[in-house]
C-alpha cells in the first residue's frame, strides 16, 4: 500500500510545486525522490537508477532533440521564417482555423516526444493575431496534435499494442474513428465558437509566390523529417541539419558568420527544458524500479473489481502517472491480455488503447503538455479548462461504444 500512497503523494507534490511556479525539473526531481523514499529503493539503487537514467541513450537523444527543436523553432522565429510560413499559409487559405488545425497536425507527424514544442511558436503566431487566450492556444496545439494518434496506424504505441495483443491495427483504427471525430468536433467548437472574424484578409487564391514562400519556410523542418523518418538518420542530427538550412538562409541574406549564428542559436535554446528532460526521465525510471504502477493494478485486481472499471482505470491511470504511453502500454497490456476473452478480443484491446491514450494525453507530466504550457506561460488550471473536456467525452463515448459492441 505504501508505494501506491507514495505515487499519489508525489503527483500531488509535483502539481503543487508547478502551481507555485517551481522549476519543472526541480519539481520532477523532488517527485522522484519521494518515490525513492516511499518505494524502498535504498540509496545505492537510487543512485544506480539516476546514473542509468542520465546515461541512457534514450534520455540523451531526447535531451538533444529538445535542445535542437527549441533552438530551431525559436531561431526560425527570430529570423522571420515562421512569419513567412504563417503569411504564406494565410495567403493560400481563406480560413485561419484551417491553419491552426494544420500546423500542429502536420508537425505532430514527427512522432518525437516533446515535438509539440515545434508547432507551439507557429500556433502562437496565428493565435495572437486573432487575440486567442493562451489556454486556447495550448489546447489547440495539444489536441490537434494528439487526437490523430487514435487512428494513425504508424503511431508507435498502436503498433506496440497490436503486436502484444496480436490484433490488427485496422481493428483499433475502426473502433477509434468515431471517437476521434467526436474529439475533433468538440475541440473545434470549444476553441473557435466565440472567435470572431477567423477569415483573414490576406487570402489571394492561387498564388505561386506564396506557395514558393511556404515551401521555403517549411524546408528546415521538412529536411529534419525526411532525414529522420525517411532515411532513419539519428533524430538530433536530422534536426541539426534543419538548423544548418536556416544558417544558409541567413548567410545568403545577411552574410552572417557561423560564430554569430551559433551564438544566436544557443541563446534560442530553452536550456531549462533540456535539463528538465533528465529529471522527467529519472522520475519515470524510479517508478519503474519501484514497481508502483504494477502494484496499483495488482491491488485493484485483488479487490475483486469487475473487468470493465479495470479496463478504464488502469490504462488511464497508468498514462496519467507515467506521462508515457509506451511505458503504459508495456505495463497494462501484459497485465490484462490474459484476462480478455477470445471472442471480440479486438474490441477490448482497442478500448484499452483508447483509455491509455487519454490518460497519457491529460497527464500533467506529459512532456508535450509541459513543453507547450511552458512556451505559452499558461497555468495547469487554465489549460485544463479547455483541454479536459474532449478527452473526457472520448472516454465516455468509448465506454458506451464498448458496451454496445460487447453487450458487457
Amino acid at each position: 500500500m505504501l508505494p501506491i500512497i507514495t505515487i499519489i503523494g508525489s503527483l500531488v507534490v509535483i502539481l503543487a510545486l508547478l502551481r507555485f511556479k517551481v522549476n519543472i525539473g526541480m519539481a520532477m526531481f523532488l517527485g522522484a525522490l519521494i518515490n525513492v523514499l516511499g518505494g524502498g529503493l535504498g540509496l545505492e539503487q537510487a543512485w544506480e537508477t539516476l546514473y542509468k537514467s542520465v546515461i541512457d541513450p534514450v534520455t540523451i537523444e531526447l535531451a538533444l532533440t529538445i535542445m535542437f527543436i527549441t533552438g530551431l523553432g525559436n531561431i526560425m522565429g527570430k529570423t522571420g521564417i515562421l512569419r513567412q510560413l504563417i503569411d504564406s499559409l494565410q495567403r493560400l487559405f481563406r480560413d485561419t482555423r484551417l491553419i491552426l488545425i494544420a500546423l500542429p497536425s502536420l508537425i505532430g507527424m514527427l512522432m518525437v516526444p516533446g515535438g509539440a514544442i515545434m508547432s507551439a511558436p507557429l500556433v502562437q503566431e496565428v493565435g495572437q493575431r486573432h487575440k486567442m487566450e493562451p489556454a486556447k492556444m495550448v489546447a489547440a496545439n495539444m489536441m490537434f496534435r494528439h487526437m490523430w494518434y487514435l487512428i494513425f496506424p504508424l503511431f508507435p504505441t498502436m503498433i506496440m499494442a497490436s503486436q502484444l495483443s496480436e490484433v490488427s491495427p485496422i481493428s483499433i483504427v475502426i473502433f477509434n474513428l468515431p471517437l476521434m471525430l467526436i474529439a475533433f468536433i468538440v475541440t473545434f467548437l470549444m476553441l473557435f465558437r466565440n472567435q470572431k472574424d477567423m477569415h483573414n484578409g490576406k487570402y489571394q487564391g492561387w498564388d505561386p509566390q506564396a506557395l514558393y514562400s511556404l515551401l521555403r519556410s517549411v524546408l528546415p523542418m521538412l529536411t529534419a523529417i525526411v532525414l529522420a523518418l525517411g532515411l532513419g538518420i539519428y533524430f538530433p542530427l536530422a534536426i541539426f541539419v534543419g538548423v544548418l538550412v536556416v544558417f544558409v538562409y541567413q548567410w545568403q541574406e545577411k552574410r552572417i558568420s557561423p560564430v554569430v549564428f551559433a551564438r544566436e542559436f544557443l541563446q534560442s535554446v530553452n536550456w531549462g527544458l533540456v535539463l528538465a528532460i533528465f529529471a522527467i526521465m529519472y522520475f519515470k525510471d524510479v517508478l519503474a524500479a519501484a514497481g508502483g504502477v504494477e502494484l496499483i493494478a495488482s491491488y485493484l485486481i485483488e479487490q475483486g473489481i469487475s473487468l470493465l472499471p479495470l479496463l478504464i482505470v488502469v490504462p488511464f491511470l497508468g498514462g496519467v502517472v507515467t506521462g508515457s504511453n509506451v511505458a503504459n502500454i508495456g505495463i497494462a497490456f501484459p497485465l490484462f491480455l490474459p484476462l480478455l476473452p477470445v471472442e471480440g478480443r479486438e474490441i477490448y484491446v482497442a478500448f484499452m488503447f483508447t483509455m491509455s491514450v487519454q490518460g497519457y494525453l491529460v497527464s500533467p507530466i506529459h512532456l508535450c503538455l509541459i513543453l507547450t504550457r511552458e512556451h505559452f506561460r499558461c497555468s495547469l488550471g487554465a489549460t485544463y479548462r479547455y483541454f479536459l473536456i474532449p478527452p473526457v467525452l472520448v472516454m465516455v463515448a468509448g465506454t458506451l461504444l464498448f458496451l454496445l459492441l460487447t453487450g458487457f
